[in-house]
């Protein structure tokens, strides 16, 4: 197991800043989960991580081995890093045991001591009976346990998995991401996923780290950065939120929609309230909660439903499980019951 210790760290590419300033550490064994939108330096941490591009400033350290800073580069080959890229990028030519074979170091082992380690693979990515086939005789979901595979059978310090279930259909990507899941922890791997579903990193991770145009803005466990997030961006980064317009008070109170205020009192912050929609509650009695509205629309997922409910001029969702006992047209009460995040406008 390795640890992983960022810090300061600057990629240029050309004028354009990339990475800029960024720090991250992860502990041996863990699984971190990169979330962020496209163009945010996801995939050039992880390239800089495996010694693919040199950092203009900063360094990078696997336990106390310092592997990179602006002046030195320890080899990619020499890092013992597992990649896996973004649809698994098969070497088209060979099939599943020569791709699984070709990063093992053939001048430490004999070919049979290489036959039993893709044997090995092949068990524990459950491939067994496909190691004659060629990529293109495999399904999605084949291909991206063949470039597993092939990560593991280096026997990596640490892998990187750069959105390797991206092209995978809805049930197969969840399918696939718990058995890859649970074959890194099984393995005490220390890993690194870069993804942009919020599903996928809260539900994978032991950290998730939010990047935002080449810097990491929050870090923390997955509900950590769900339940207490360090901005309203930050919030909408991890899940569904709403964005209201708030007031900090002088006597500590918050005026908001759920707690309007008629009183006199000094304003002294005006801001923002976040509220996830599972935190609203509803019911069919108008005098329940604070405050009540007309529902306008119903989306229902079978296991819970996202209702939207207008308030004067205010639009809210409320996230309820099912099954379904409400219907559009109708006016219901509602409340707030949970968490009162307050960020100040700057």
């Amino acid at each position: 197991m390795t640890s992983v210790e960022i810090k300061n760290l600057d990629v240029e590419l050309g004028k354009r800043k990339i990475l800029d300033n960024l720090s991250f550490n992860l502990g041996a064994g863990q699984i971190a989960a990169l979330l962020g939108p496209s163009g945010c330096g996801k995939t050039t941490l992880l390239r800089a991580i495996a010694g693919l591009i040199q950092p203009s400033a900063g360094t990078i350290r696997f336990d106390k081995q310092l592997v990179s800073l602006s002046s030195l580069v320890l080899p990619a080959h020499k890092r013992k890093i597992g990649y896996v890229p973004q649809e698994g990028a098969l070497f088209p030519h060979l099939n599943v045991a020569e791709n699984i074979a070709f990063g093992i170091d053939r001048s430490s082992l004999t070919k049979v001591q290489i036959k039993q380690v893709v044997k090995q693979m092949l068990t524990l990515t459950n491939l067994t009976g496909l190691e004659s086939r060629m990529p293109n005789q495999l399904s999605g979901g084949q291909q991206t346990r063949v470039a597993l595979a092939r990560a593991l059978a280096v026997k990596p310090a640490i892998i990187l998995l750069d959105e390797p279930f991206s092209a995978l259909d809805a049930q197969l990507r969840i399918e696939l991401r718990a058995d890859v899941i649970k074959l890194l922890r099984s393995q005490n791997t220390t890993a690194i996923l870069v993804t942009h579903d919020r599903e996928e990193a809260l539900v994978s991770a032991d950290l998730v780290a939010l990047m935002q145009l080449g810097r990491i803005i929050q870090q923390g466990s997955p509900e950590q950065v769900y339940t207490s997030p360090l901005s309203a961006n930050t919030a909408m980064s991890t899940g569904d939120a709403l964005v209201l317009t708030a007031s900090k008070l002088s006597d500590g109170r918050t005026d908001y929609i759920f707690n309007p205020i008629t009183s006199p009192a000094q304003v002294m912050e005006v801001g923002q309230v976040v509220i996830r929609p599972e935190e609203i509650k509803i019911s069919h009695d108008l005098a329940f909660g604070k405050i009540s509205g007309q529902i306008t629309k119903i989306d229902y997922y079978g296991h819970d439903a996202m209702i939207t409910v207008k308030v004067n001029h205010q639009v809210l969702q409320v996230r309820i499980p099912g099954p379904l006992d409400f219907a559009v047209g109708q006016q219901v009460g509602l409340d707030h019951q949970g968490p009162l995040r307050f960020f100040a406008t700057i």
